[in-house]
């Protein structure tokens, strides 16, 4: 019997129900799938952001399709994973605290309440796994190209282990990560050991049917090259990046974009600037390596310390 929290599936059995964590109202829709054979243990999250609708579709979509009885080992998916923002429709913040999930792994059990959130999310799903695989996608107000992201930390068995998992995505760039931000998914779990990795496609709070259906053909084809289902591993092209330059506001004003998502740059190109309210110009922001724009904001309003995009390269 596996006990994943208050949930519990049977050898061969797929169960689905709603996960609870003490002190959280929230309830997690979740689906546990127990193969009948051993295998690996792996975490698909959806909705880490509310508003990355192609993650939460995609999660959902695997949720219902994978089977017992192609799966070996275990395979615990979470589509919903921060239900507060989805339903508030409260892009990048938790509508309680205004933190931002993403970014307070692996949280504090006396926290507040994305850091609640972050602990039992650690707690329950991450650290009885082995890999975890967070989607997301553009929040209402990105746009961007399909990525995917792993931790490149000094553990360089760990992060060769992490960007084959994400190869396996198969989705163009790779990016691996020295975790700038800090407190994400990915990065917390590396630092227990666990393979684990982000995959981004969609934007702009779109469900895009397509992006959603390159989700889930990637983690389907990620979960049979870790033998975790059953199947042929398809080999795809993919493109590693070693660095991934973020870009924030330092100032409040509205942002013009010069660039687009995709777009080559070259070290000093302009790549955007803010000006104030009347037009006039505050800052410019130059390319300060060269490579490709894999992530932009695409608000016109933009506050102090907002991210602007980021370089792939």
């Amino acid at each position: 019997m596996w006990t994943f929290g208050n949930l519990t599936a049977g050898k061969g059995e797929k169960v689905k129900g709603y996960l609870e964590f003490p002190g959280i109202h929230e309830k997690l829709p979740a689906f546990l799938i127990n193969g009948a054979e051993d295998g690996p243990a792996t975490l698909i999250l959806g909705g880490i952001h509310g508003c990355e609708y192609t993650s939460i579709d995609a999660a959902l979509s695997l949720g219902r399709e994978l089977a017992a009885e192609n799966v070996k080992g275990k395979i615990a998916v979470l589509s919903i994973a921060n239900p507060a923002s989805f339903y508030a429709r409260s892009i990048y913040v938790h509508p309680e605290d205004k933190k931002n999930l993403n970014r307070v792994f692996p949280g504090k059990e006396d926290g507040t309440a994305a850091e609640r959130l972050a602990y039992f999310l650690t707690e329950t799903a991450i650290t009885p796994m082995e890999y975890i695989i967070d989607l997301h996608g553009g929040d209402m107000i990105e746009a961007l190209v399909p990525f995917t992201i792993y931790h490149k930390g000094e553990n360089e068995e760990l992060a060769a282990e992490s960007s084959q998992l994400a190869s396996a995505m198969g989705i163009e760039y790779i990016v691996g990560s020295t975790d700038q931000v800090g407190g994400s998914t990915y990065s917390s779990a590396s630092f227990q050991g666990k393979k684990a990795i982000i995959a981004e496609a969609g934007q702009q709070g779109i469900l895009d049917r397509e992006s959603s259906l390159l989700l889930q053909e990637g983690t389907k084809n990620a979960l049979r090259h870790i033998g975790n289902l059953t199947g042929t591993v398809e080999d795809k092209p993919t493109r590693q990046l070693n660095t991934f330059d973020w870009y924030r506001a330092d100032h409040k004003g509205l942002w013009y974009p010069a660039v687009a998502v995709g777009d080559s740059v070259k070290k000093g190109d302009l790549v955007g600037k803010i000006t104030d309210e009347f037009g006039d110009s505050i800052k410019e922001f130059y390319a300060r390596t060269d490579g490709i724009i894999l992530f932009l904001v695409t608000s016109l309003a933009i506050n102090l310390d907002d991210p602007l995009l980021a370089v792939g390269d």
